[in-house]
């Protein structure tokens, strides 16, 4: 699920972001991510139940203690298995990907242990990839795009939608660079400046003391 630029998103305030960057959308994984764990808690419920019925229904056990013992148990399993899949079921909602005007954040977090947070400068990009390496990866229409910088390396797993957003990646990394050339170019001339003051105000001194001492 990719959720692309709006004017609320705009006001958004997300953890790392800097003051002058502005949200253009965000993304979680593919929702495919999910389906490994809820594939498993089905089968856990059918297990668990077929077990319940085959132990209890057909020849009921007669010993209270046992029947309550073997209860405790299915009743363990089961809330194990629910609270695995809660478990990964935040943890997708967790991870997110956060695309501004200057750079690619990766936020991923679990409930208690993991607290990760990289980021990328769009400006300092120099090679951009996707990939898709499976028939499942094309059908779905997700895949990785790895970020590529001079010091570090970001890659980016599940992306949904990835075709579109490789190029919103790409047309942000423009934008980036853009806006970097022109703070450059602008720091640059304030530069040069600096020394044409200096120039101007010395020789308004000269003046002033050629004034005040006449030739004779």
């Amino acid at each position: 699920m990719v959720i692309v630029h709006s004017k609320l998103l705009a006001d958004m305030d997300f953890e790392g972001q800097h003051a002058d960057e502005e949200l253009h959308f965000y993304c979680y994984q593919h929702s495919i991510r999910l389906l490994w764990p809820l594939t498993k808690l089905v089968a856990w419920n059918v297990l668990i139940a077929g077990l319940g019925y085959l132990t209890f229904v057909p020849v009921p056990i007669e010993d209270p203690l046992t029947r309550r013992a073997l209860l405790t148990l299915f009743t363990v399993f089961f809330l194990f298995a629910h609270i695995e899949f809660l478990a990964r079921f935040y943890r997708y909602f967790l991870y997110v990907i956060v695309a501004t005007d200057r750079k690619i954040h990766r936020i991923k977090k679990t409930l208690l242990l993991i607290d990760d947070h990289q980021s990328i400068d769009l400006s300092m990009l120099q090679d951009m990839m996707k990939s898709q390496h499976s028939i499942i990866q094309k059908l779905f229409g997700f895949g990785t795009i790895t970020l590529e910088a001079q010091d570090s390396m970001m890659r980016l797993h599940f992306m949904p939608h990835i075709h579109e957003t490789y190029e919103m990646l790409m047309h942000l990394r423009e934008v980036a660079r853009a806006k970097a050339a022109n703070e450059k170019r602008g720091s640059g001339n304030i530069f040069l400046q600096k020394p044409l003051r200096l120039f101007d105000t010395k020789s308004s001194m000269r003046k002033s003391v050629q004034h005040a001492h006449p030739s004779r």
